[in-house]
C-alpha cells in the first residue's frame, strides 16, 4: 500500500507516490513510515545535542519510567564509547589520589547547572578543555530510548468531502555554524505545507521549523527535499487533510557528561553527569527529512 509522498535529495526531481490511498489511524501512519524509515528502539547522540533537544522540561521520574538511570550508565560505555570510563581510583606513593562522585543524577532538564565549574550550564560544559591530563575536552552525549514515533510537525486544515485541493510541500535542511566541537552533529529543517486555493486554502502556519540531531547509527544524514505539487481528492462524506511528519523519533533519556576536577589545592576529583532529557533523533538509514501522508476522519 502506498500513500504519503516520498521526497527526495534537491539534485533530483521528487517523486510523489501513486493513487490516492489515505490512512484513518495513526498505527496505520506508524506502521507506513516504519517501512521506509525505521527507527532504533535505542539511541544515542555523541555531543550535546543541541540540534533537536526539547526546549519542554523533563522530569526525572517520567524518564526513569521507561529507562531507569541505572540502566543508562551500564550503556552508556558501549553507545558513546570508553572516554566515559571513571578512572580507578589507585594511587601510587606520593601519586595523585582521585575522588569519584556520584553518579549525579539531575532532577529534570532544567537542572543543568554545574557547581563544580561556577554554575555553567552543560551546553556550555561540553567541550571544554578537561582537567585530566591528556588534556582531552569533557565527553559529552546523549543516550536515549524511543519515545515518540514520526511526531507529527505539520497539519493542513481539513476539508470535508466530496471535494478536491491542491497542496505544495517543501523542506529546506540547514547546517548549524555555530557548532563546537562538543556538540553533536545536526542542523535544522524548515518546512512548508500550502493549500493554495480551494477548500482548507491556505498555509499550515507560515514556517515551521525543527532542530534534529545525528545519532550514532546515522548513515544518510538529511537533505533538502525538492518542492512538490499534488492533488487530493477527498471521498464523499468524510474530512481529509495532510500531515508532515518527521521522518525521525523523539527519544527519552539523558544527557550524560564526564567531569574530571581539580580544586585549588591540587586534589582531583571525577564524576558522571546525567540530565533528563527528550531529543528528536532522525532516523538512521533515511535521508528524506519528512514524509507528508493523506489523513482521513
Amino acid at each position: 500500500m502506498l500513500t504519503g509522498i516520498s521526497l527526495v535529495g534537491s539534485s533530483t526531481p521528487a517523486h510523489a507516490e501513486a493513487g490516492n490511498t489515505y490512512f484513518k489511524t495513526e498505527q496505520e501512519v506508524i506502521n507506513f513510515l516504519g517501512q521506509s524509515a525505521p527507527l532504533n528502539q535505542k539511541e544515542a547522540v555523541k555531543g550535546y545535542p543541541v540540534n533537536g533537544l526539547d526546549s519542554q522540561q523533563v522530569k526525572l521520574d517520567d524518564v526513569e519510567k521507561v529507562y531507569p538511570h541505572d540502566q543508562a550508565l551500564k550503556d552508556v560505555p558501549s553507545k558513546l564509547g570508553s572516554g566515559f570510563a571513571l578512572a580507578r581510583s589507585a594511587p601510587t606513593e606520593g601519586g595523585p589520589s582521585i575522588t569519584t562522585e556520584g553518579p549525579d543524577i539531575r532532577k529534570s532538564s532544567s537542572d543543568d547547572k554545574e557547581p563544580w565549574l561556577g554554575n555553567w550550564d552543560a551546553k556550555s560544559v561540553c567541550g571544554q578543555p578537561s582537567h585530566n591530563p591528556d588534556g582531552k575536552p569533557m565527553p559529552c552525549g546523549f543516550v536515549g530510548v524511543l519515545d515518540t514515533k514520526y511526531p507529527t510537525m505539520q497539519t493542513s486544515a481539513a476539508v470535508m468531502g466530496k471535494a478536491q485541493f491542491s497542496y505544495k510541500t517543501q523542506a529546506t535542511v540547514g547546517q548549524d555554524t555555530s557548532q563546537t566541537s562538543g556538540w553533536s552533529v545536526g542542523g535544522k529543517v524548515s518546512s512548508e505545507l500550502t493549500t493554495p486555493g480551494g477548500p482548507g486554502g491556505g498555509k499550515a502556519g507560515t514556517e515551521l521549523n525543527f532542530t534534529y540531531s545525528e545519532s550514532t547509527t546515522t548513515t544518510n544524514k538529511w537533505t533538502t527535499m525538492t518542492e512538490q505539487n499534488n492533488t487530493y481528492d477527498v471521498p464523499d462524506g468524510v474530512s481529509g487533510w495532510v500531515e508532515g511528519r518527521a521522518n525521525g523519533g523523539r527519544y527519552l533519556g539523558y544527557i550524560v557528561y564526564k567531569l574530571d576536577f581539580v580544586d585549588g589545592s591540587g586534589k582531583e576529583k571525577q564524576k558522571l553527569v546525567l540530565i533528563p532529557a527528550r531529543v528528536l533523533i532522525q532516523a538512521p538509514g533515511n535521508s528524506v527529512p519528512m514524509t507528508f501522508v493523506k489523513r482521513r476522519g
